[in-house]
This record gives structure tokens, sequence and C-alpha cells, in this order.
């Protein structure tokens, strides 16, 4: 659906500023989703990076606030114009603000842990699926900024493995005994994933889909 719309706007200065700060939006998801998992695995200096990290935070929220506002004033000025594609780009840019959240959760992980990891069980199922969402941000990024709707549909089609993992992952773990530490360590983690993944698949789902189906996938809502 967006596709057809930034497709519309295309060359109009205000649609350049909202695909631009989008962008940007999704670039800085990318800093911190990395970042976090650095800190995590003892590969950064937590207290180093930790004033950098939490200014990119700060920066994603102060460009979903610019985006509301450009497509607020937007509105009022074209009332009876392009309020679809303005109302799935309030709701993309709340998907990709969650994206931030999550991410931080994950460092905050990290900070607790302060790199005791390596013991833990579910390390390699857990960084598989963390690779895996990784690799989706420049194809989700490109996706968004080149209208590519055959690269949303991938990051669609990808969507319902790494949720059934991540699902796989908290079921196995009800058949375990191991330290309380490391069990809400893994517990939150997975879910995490699992948010992460489908706030990217709903950001793709825009590409994709009418504004009424954003956020579903066939066989149901992404959660």
């Amino acid at each position: 659906m967006l596709k057809e719309i930034v497709a519309l706007w295309k060359g109009e200065t205000f649609m350049e500023k909202v695909v631009g700060e989008f962008g940007g939006m999704l670039s800085d998801d990318e800093y911190l989703y990395t970042l976090a998992w650095e800190a995590f695995l003892g590969r950064a200096d937590i207290e180093q990076i930790q004033k950098p990290f939490y200014d990119k935070d700060i920066s994603i929220n102060k460009r979903e606030r610019e985006i509301r506002r450009m497509l607020a004033e937007h509105l009022s000025i074209n009332p009876r114009q392009d309020i679809s594609g303005c109302l799935a780009m309030m709701s993309l840019v709340k998907d990709a603000e969650r994206i931030g959240d999550y991410s931080k959760n994950i460092f905050e992980i990290a900070i607790v842990l302060q790199g005791v990891f390596e013991d833990m069980k579910y390390l390699e199922r857990l960084s598989s699926i963390q690779k895996r969402i990784a690799d989706r941000f420049p194809l989700l990024k490109g996706a968004f900024l080149e209208s590519d709707e055959d690269a949303a549909k991938r990051i669609l089609d990808d969507y319902g493995a790494i949720k059934a993992e991540c699902n796989k992952i908290l079921s196995d773990l009800l058949s375990e005994e191991m330290p309380t530490r490391e069990a809400v360590a893994t517990t939150l983690l997975s879910r995490y994933l699992k948010r992460i993944n489908s706030h990217m698949s709903n950001i793709a789902s825009g590409l994709v889909y009418p504004l009424d189906q954003i956020d579903f996938v066939r066989g149901g809502i992404l959660e």
C-alpha cells in the first residue's frame, strides 16, 4: 500500500523529509540492536557505550515526534488528501520506535549480566535468531526507501519461522531445570527478539498490504 503512496508523493519536499527521517529511525534501530547484542556478548565496554547508546535511543524518539508533527501538519493543510498514507506512516513509525525500545531492553540485560553469558544453554539458538534478524535491517530499510515490495515480502516470508523458533525456546524452557538468572535472561531475550521480529514485519506489511491489513499476515495478526 505505501508503495503507491510513496510513488505518489515522490519529489515532494514533505515526503522526502518523512522518508529521510524514517530511514534514519531504521538506521538508529540497527545501531541499537547491534550494539545491545555486542554488549550482551561482552564484546563492547558497557561503560563506554552507555551514553552514545542512550543518546541514539533519544534520537529515535525525536525522529518519531518529528515525523508525527510533519504528518499532522500535512493533513491540516490537505485534510482530504493522503489520509491513508499518513495513517499508515503513523502506525509504522510507532513500530520503528518499539524496535529501539526492545533493543534497549536487550542492552539492560547486558548491564545486569555484565558479560556472564558463556554457559547459557540456549545461547547458540538465541544467537542464530539474533543474526537472522540483524540481516533483515538493511533489507527493511532498502525496501522502504526504494518502495521495494519484493524485499518486503521476503521479510514477511521469514516472519513465521523466526516467531516459531522464539516460541520453541519458550516452550523448551518449561521442561528445563536451570539457575533462575539464566532462565529469566533466556526468557526475556527470546521474547524481545520475537517482538523485534514482529515490529520489523509490521513495517514490511505496510509496503505490501492495504491500510486495514497492516500488521496482518496469512494466518493471523503479526504479534
